[in-house]
């Protein structure tokens, strides 16, 4: 879950069957004190039924899930890729799930561009897309006669694609502006600097969108083959929600498939981002005039117990004008103009951290003060005030995202994506109202320590530099670290007492590696000394 600033209002009465909000019922036998206080405390708990979503499974793999919620006239049909940037495998960094995602409504072979977005008007639909880590998503909200050609046009758009190479080579400018207008986004250019910095090994560390020097050297046909790759039924799922009959949304979708049958999937290997050891810190500058300041921890992924904990402290510091960081940082100390805390826990290991925006010559004050307060939760945990009102909010935002029904399809696809469990969410808000002061304070000292932290900012120009010109140079001792754009990575450490210089390359190789054919060959080769030097 994020710990983006929920919405204030809490939703009461929703409309859908798939919440249904009641208290728990006490129990019957005569409770001990503790024990009636617990029960108390339980039975103001919402508790929610099962999920009612209809789940086919096709024979060639295609997954379906279908919620049917009579509440409106409409529907979100939705096409669900397992696929995205950090599945691009030897591609990596080049944001190939990104360019599919402009690309597949393009053309397929029997419809072009202008044919695809007149059927979708003709419905009263409204047709879009996006990409993420770990998926790419299709969906078009439709009126509940729509539906069926909604359905047909995700299937083809699915299975059919040709990717045009003039419509290829309009899409590629329209994503170099998309990477210009990043560069020119000091929010976003922050945000990427902040996941290259704190991730090291995992492709979280990449952009989505893909690196422009990798994403320049793509070609249609690479693209063409990674879409032939991934986008094949067992890698897909789609998800219907709203005034529809389950059964002939199967229908439709079987008799479609029916032609197209699975294939095998190339697994592709993720590396786990190791342990962080030490506090990375970078600052950088860039053309803006207030410094952007983020400060984030590691911490584990979407499905362990302490999430729900993490995402409620992040509520508790930086939710909204009554959070802690708000009134201390920005209100009391004027140290900030802005402060925010997020909980950032996708499919694998995320991030906890806080955002502020400041005055340059504030930055290091603020981030001190910051330091500061995460430190004295850990030491005296927050209020029981402070957890309630985290909670209600908690549940106000996730109730506030399912009152459409894109909201309803977007919450069950991530939930089978991310979990395999169309309960997930159910079992997220229970858990949600379980966190105790004591949870709170556990997870502030466990994840919240300086050898996990991570600090990058980005500062006017001419605010760091002369800083670091004035600093001195590395010591013997210290080691630099530089990965180039091609991924070598270049370890230099300077030594000035002698007017010499040792170069010496590593390749990972050696027994480990060798196999039966190149095991005769391993001593051959050699690079032969040359005259005042050693082999």
């Amino acid at each position: 879950m994020t710990g983006q600033a929920p919405r204030v209002a809490l939703i009461c009465a929703i409309a859908f069957s798939i919440v249904n909000l009641k208290a728990a019922d006490r129990p019957q036998s005569k409770p001990t004190p503790s024990a009636a206080a617990k029960n108390r405390e339980q039975s103001n708990w919402l508790t929610f039924p099962p999920s009612s979503a209809k789940k086919f499974v096709l024979p060639d793999g295609l997954t379906i899930i279908v919620q049917e919620d009579r509440s409106a006239p409409v529907a979100s049909v939705q096409a669900w890729c397992a696929t995205g940037s950090i599945v691009e495998d030897e591609k990596l960094g080049a944001g190939l799930s990104h360019i599919l995602e402009h690309m597949l409504f393009k053309g397929t072979k029997t419809q072009k561009a202008n044919d695809i977005a007149q059927k979708v008007q003709d419905v009263g639909g409204y047709i879009n897309a996006y990409t993420s880590f770990d998926r790419t998503v299709f969906w078009i909200d439709v009126p509940k006669d729509g539906v069926e050609s909604a359905l047909a046009v995700l299937s083809d758009a699915m299975m059919n694609s040709t990717l045009p190479p003039e419509e290829y080579n309009k899409e590629q400018e329209v994503i170099r502006r998309e990477f210009a207008m990043n560069v020119d986004d000091p929010d976003r250019m922050l945000s990427l600097l902040l996941f290259a910095t704190a991730y090291q090994k995992h492709p979280y560390r990449l952009p989505v969108i893909g690196e422009m020097e990798i994403y320049n050297q793509l070609t249609q046909e690479q693209v063409m083959q990674y879409y032939k790759t991934r986008y094949v039924p067992n890698n897909l799922t789609f998800i219907v929600v709203g005034d529809v009959d389950a059964e002939k949304i199967h229908q439709q979708l079987a008799d479609y498939f029916k032609n197209y049958p699975g294939k095998a999937l190339k697994p592709v290997f993720v590396p786990n981002e190791p342990p962080q050891l030490g506090r990375r810190e970078v600052h950088n500058e860039f053309a803006t005039e207030l410094s952007r300041l983020s400060i984030a921890w590691h911490i584990p992924e979407i499905t362990h117990p302490d999430v729900p904990a993490l995402d409620l402290l992040a509520g508790i510091l930086g939710d909204g004008r009554s959070s802690r960081l708000y009134r201390r940082v920005r209100e009391q100390t004027g140290l900030a103009y802005g402060v925010s805390a997020f909980s950032y826990t996708p499919g694998d290991p995320g991030l906890f951290g806080v955002d502020a925006t400041v005055d340059p010559k504030k930055r290091d004050e603020a981030q001190k003060l910051i330091l500061q307060m995460i430190d004295e939760i850990k030491q005296a945990g927050v209020t029981a005030d402070e957890l309630v009102k985290a909670q209600k909010m908690s549940l106000a935002h996730h109730f506030d995202a399912l009152t459409t029904m894109r909201g309803q399809a977007s919450d069950i696809g991530s939930n089978w994506l991310l979990t395999r469990n169309l309960d997930f969410s159910r079992h997220y808000l229970i858990a949600v109202q379980k966190v105790t002061l004591a949870d709170i304070r556990r997870v502030a000292a466990k994840y919240l320590v300086d050898q996990n932290l991570t600090v990058a900012s980005l500062n006017p120009k001419g605010s760091v530099g002369p800083k670091q010109e004035a600093s001195k140079p590395p010591a013997a001792a210290e080691i630099q670290n530089f990965e180039l754009s091609n991924g070598l990575r270049l370890l230099v450490r300077e030594d000035a007492r002698l007017p010499l210089v040792s170069i010496t390359a590593v390749f990972r190789s050696g027994l480990l590696a060798e196999t039966s054919e190149t095991k005769s060959k391993r001593s051959a080769v050699r690079f032969p000394a040359k005259p005042g030097t050693t082999a």
